[in-house]
C-alpha cells in the first residue's frame, strides 16, 4: 500500500525526537526515588539500566534498518509475524502513547499552576488549548511537527544542562556520610527498574520511516543516539543532583530543592525546566501517535478513514485530530488514571514482539538488505528478549490485566474493521460491470 506522506524528516531531526521521547517530566523526579535506593551505587544503577535499554534499542535498530515505511514496531511484526499480531502491537503502542500523552498533560498543569496559582481553574480550558495548539501544528506539515519537538528538545536541556554544570564544577559540596548510603542489592535492583521505566519512548525515533529522507540510517542512529547520550546525561544530573542536594533521597522535588542551592531563584528555573521539559514531551507524543493510527489504518487494521491524508499539507489529517480529541477526553475527565496501570505492560509487549521480529526476520528474510545488522547472531535480541520478560513477570496482576483487557479490546475493534472492510470489497467486486465474452 503506498503511503502519501512526504518524506522531510533528516537524521539530526530524528535523534531529537528519540531524546525529546526519553527525557520528560520524570528526570525531575528520578534522581530522589534513585538516590533512595540505591545511594553512592545510584550510578551503577544507571549504567546498567542503560545497557538493559541499549540491549532492546539494539534490536529496535536492527529491525528499522530494514524498512521505509510508517509504523515503527507495528511494521516490524506485521512483516515477521502477520498482520494480527501486528496489530495487536500497533494498538498497544498507540494507546500507551495517547494514556501517557493525557497524564502529561495533567502533570503539566500541575507544574503551571504551582507557578500561576491564579490558573488553577482554567486548568482544563489550557490543558485543552495545548492539545489543540499541537494537533494544528502536526497538521500543518511534519517538518513544523518536528521543529516543536527540536525547540522543546533544546529549551528543555538548558536548565538540566545548568544543573550539571553547576552542580560538578562550580558548585562547592560536603559529601554525605558512606553509612548513610549504603544499600542491599534488592534495592539496587528496584532502582534498575524504576530507571528502565524511564527509558521508555526512544521508539518514537522509529514511527516516522515514511517521511524520513534516509530512513533506515536515520532510525539506526536515532534509537542508538538516543539510548547512549540519555544514558551519560541521567548519569550526570544523579552525581550533579546529589551534590547540589546531599538529602535528595527525601524529596518529593529532588531537581527544583536542588536547584535552591545553584543560586538565587534555581528552584523557580528547574519549575520552569519541568514545565518545558513535558510540553517537548508532549510535542513528541502528538507526532508520533497519529502516525501508529495511520499505519494501523492503512493496511485494514482500522477504519480507512483513519488513512486520509491533507492533500496540501501531506499528514495524516484524521489520525491526528481523532487522537488528539480522545486526548482532551481522557486528560479533562481524568479517565487516563484507570489507564495508567497498562503503560510499562504495554510498552513491554511491543518491545517484545520488536525482539522477537529480529529473530524471525533472521530466518525469515536472512538475505535481505540491512543497513545496521548485529553481531553475534541472534544472541542480542534473545537476550533483549528475555530482559522483556522478566521485567513483564515485576509487573502486579492488576497492571498484566488491564493490558490484557485493553488488547482484548484493539482485537475486537481490528476484527470489526477487517470485516467491514472485506465485505465493502467484495461489494464493491459485485458491483463492477462484467464483459459479455460474445
Amino acid at each position: 500500500m503506498q503511503e502519501g506522506l512526504k518524506r522531510a524528516l533528516r537524521t539530526p531531526e530524528v535523534l531529537f525526537i528519540g531524546m525529546n521521547g526519553v527525557i520528560g517530566g520524570g528526570i525531575f523526579l528520578l534522581p530522589g526515588q534513585v538516590s533512595a535506593l540505591a545511594g553512592h551505587q545510584a550510578p551503577w544503577s544507571y549504567l546498567i539500566a542503560g545497557l538493559v535499554a541499549i540491549m532492546i534499542g539494539l534490536s529496535f535498530a536492527e529491525a528499522s534498518s530494514m524498512f521505509n515505511e510508517t509504523g515503527g514496531s507495528y511494521m516490524y511484526a506485521e512483516r515477521a509475524m502477520g498482520q494480527t499480531i501486528a496489530a495487536s502491537v500497533g494498538w498497544m503502542s498507540w494507546l500507551t502513547l495517547i494514556v501517557g500523552w493525557a497524564a502529561l498533560s495533567n502533570g503539566l498543569m500541575g507544574y503551571v499552576t504551582s507557578l500561576v496559582p491564579s490558573l488553577a481553574p482554567a486548568k482544563d480550558w489550557i490543558a485543552a488549548g495545548v492539545i489543540v495548539a499541537l494537533c494544528l501544528l502536526n497538521s500543518l506539515g511534519v517538518r513544523k511537527g518536528s521543529w516543536a519537538v527540536i525547540f522543546f528538545s533544546i529549551v528543555k536541556l538548558i536548565p538540566l544542562a545548568l544543573l550539571v554544570i553547576v552542580g560538578l564544577f562550580i558548585y562547592e559540596h560536603h559529601t554525605p556520610a558512606a553509612s548513610a548510603l549504603a544499600h542491599s542489592a534488592p534495592q539496587i535492583s528496584k532502582a534498575v527498574l524504576v530507571l528502565i521505566y524511564a527509558y521508555g519512548g526512544f521508539e518514537m525515533a522509529t514511527v516516522q520511516q515514511g517521511e524520513m529522507v534516509h530512513p533506515r540510517k536515520s532510525a539506526v542512529i536515532g534509537v542508538i543516539g538516543t539510548l547512549v547520550g540519555v544514558t551519560l546525561f541521567y548519569l550526570l544530573i544523579q552525581e550533579a543532583a546529589v551534590k547540589l542536594d546531599p538529602s535528595l533521597a527525601t524529596s518529593a522535588t529532588p531537581l527544583a530543592d536542588a536547584g535552591r542551592n545553584m543560586f538565587l531563584g534555581g528552584a523557580t528555573v528547574m519549575t520552569i525546566g519541568a514545565v518545558l521539559s513535558i510540553l517537548g514531551t508532549k510535542s513528541g507524543v502528538a507526532l508520533t501517535a497519529p502516525r501508529i493510527l495511520y499505519a494501523l489504518s492503512l493496511r485494514r487494521g482500522l477504519p480507512g478513514i483513519l488513512a486520509k491524508i491533507s492533500p496540501h499539507f501531506q499528514t495524516p489529517i484524521v489520525s491526528i485530530w481523532v487522537t488528539g480529541v480522545i486526548v482532551i477526553i481522557l486528560s479533562v475527565t481524568g479517565t487516563f488514571e484507570h489507564l495508567l496501570m497498562l503503560n510499562v505492560a504495554a510498552r513491554l509487549y511491543e518491545y517484545l514482539a520488536v525482539c522477537v521480529s529480529v529473530i524471525v526476520l533472521r530466518f525469515r528474510a536472512k538475505n535481505e538488505l540491512r543497513s545496521f545488522r548485529l553481531p553475534f547472531g541472534v544472541a542480542i535480541p534473545a537476550i533483549a528478549a528475555g530482559l522483556c520478560i522478566w521485567l513483564l513477570s515485576q509487573e502486579t496482576a492488576g497492571q498484566l490485566l488491564l493490558a490484557l483487557a485493553a488488547l482484548a479490546i484493539g482485537m475486537v475493534l481490528y476484527g470489526i474493521s477487517r470485516r467491514t472492510q472485506a465485505k465493502s470489497s467484495g461489494h464493491d467486486r459485485d458491483q463492477q460491470p462484467t464483459r459479455n465474452a460474445g
